[in-house]
Parts: structure tokens; C-alpha cells; sequence
């Protein structure tokens, strides 16, 4: 079973990159696309001020060294309690800023502008993949990967960070559109981009682990 799961993994990661190259490809000579500026104009019609709130809150964890400070945090959490594996490999996810930012640069596409949407934060640099997706995809995935690992955790806390995390991950493709600093593909460009890493990550982090360390113990299983 476990086997079956990593060649899913493997397929669904090689199928992610060259969907995100292909992407690139096609955002890098049609840099603005009628499918864009409608789904755009969809997602922009709720237009409240409550809601633009709660858009820039979702999005709060990927400014960058917001995202540098909870990865911090978390794996220093991660190392009092002695994972210090999972502390480790938190502690490169930030990394996955500098892949994305260098993706900015070969593919060079203008951010949306005022002309054709409403822009809620204005952002100069390159806009494929959207870095906040590529992170949140890395970083809150990985931790629910964590999650399915450490079964010693109270199982209110292991679910609840795992609810968390996949709310993130899905409301951040929103909140990149809405706040006008993304295009559709932009995001989903970053969701390709962002697996793919994780899979990586993911890859390395499972090698070789221990997972008997990980059981929880006679005692634990009847709290």
C-alpha cells in the first residue's frame, strides 16, 4: 500500500512539473488572458469590506518574513518536544520562496493592473507562480504530513492543524486573486510548483524514519 502511494506521488508530482512548465510557457507569451480577467472579475464581485479583511488575513502568512518568523516558531516548537527531524525540514521550507522567485524571473510576467481589475496591494515584481501559494502548499502541507506521522500528539491537535492547514492552502488561491496581485494561473501555477517541492521535501523526510518512534505508548492510547 505504501509502495502504491509513493508511485501515485511520483506520477502526480512529474504530471505537476510539466503542467507548471507548460503554464509557464503560456503565461510568458499571453501574460494577459481573457480567462484570467474574467475569473478575476468573478472572484472581485464580493466586494465588502469584511471580506477584503478576511482575504489579507489568509494571505498575512506569506508575506515573506512573516513566513521566515512562523517557520521559525514552529520548528523551534517541533525541537522542544525532540522532533528535531520535523524541525529540521520546516526550517527549509521558507527555501521554497527562493525557487518560486527565481521562476518570477526567467517567466517575467506583470502583475494584474488597475486597467483590468481592482487592485487591492500593489506588488512590481513578476507575478508567475504566485509565492504565497508555492509556500502555503509547502509549508501547511508538510505539516499535515507531520500530523499522519506523530501519533503521540493529542488527536484534537493533530486534527485541528490539519483542518487549519487545508483551509490555508485552499482559501490562499482566493485571497491572491481577490487582493488583485494574482492572476487564476498565477495560483494555479503555484499549486504545480508547490507540490512538486513539497513532494521533494516530503521524499526526504520520510526516508529512512523511524516510524516505531513515532507510536504512541500503551497509556497514551487510553487518555
Amino acid at each position: 500500500m505504501r509502495h502504491l502511494a509513493k508511485e501515485i506521488g511520483v506520477v502526480l508530482a512529474v504530471v505537476s512539473g510539466v503542467g507548471a512548465i507548460l503554464l509557464a510557457v503560456f503565461v510568458k507569451y499571453h501574460p494577459t488572458d481573457w480567462m484570467d480577467i474574467f475569473i478575476s472579475g468573478e472572484v472581485q464581485e464580493e466586494g465588502s469590506r469584511g471580506f477584503l479583511n478576511f482575504m489579507r488575513a489568509v494571505s498575512f502568512f506569506g508575506t515573506p518574513y512573516i513566513a521566515i518568523c512562523v517557520a521559525i516558531v514552529v520548528a523551534g516548537i517541533f525541537f522542544l518536544f525532540s522532533y528535531r527531524r520535523e524541525a529540521f525540514f520546516i526550517f527549509l521550507t521558507p527555501l521554497s520562496g527562493v525557487v518560486s522567485g527565481l521562476i518570477k524571473i526567467v517567466v517575467d510576467r506583470p502583475r494584474p493592473t488597475t486597467a483590468l481589475v481592482t487592485v487591492y496591494q500593489a506588488l512590481t515584481d513578476p507575478s508567475y507562480p504566485s509565492g504565497h501559494v508555492v509556500y502555503y502548499v509547502v509549508f501547511f502541507g508538510f505539516l499535515i504530513a507531520t500530523m499522519f506521522v506523530i501519533k503521540k500528539a493529542p488527536i484534537v491537535l493533530r486534527i485541528s492543524v490539519v483542518v487549519i492547514s487545508t483551509m490555508l492552502i485552499a482559501l490562499v488561491s482566493v485571497s491572491r486573486v481577490y487582493l488583485g496581485v494574482h492572476w487564476a494561473t498565477d495560483v494555479l501555477g503555484g499549486y504545480l510548483t508547490g507540490y512538486v517541492l513539497l513532494f521533494v521535501l516530503a521524499s526526504l523526510y520520510f526516508r529512512n524514519l523511524d516510524a516505531a518512534r513515532y507510536e504512541p505508548s500503551p497509556a497514551q492510547l487510553l487518555q
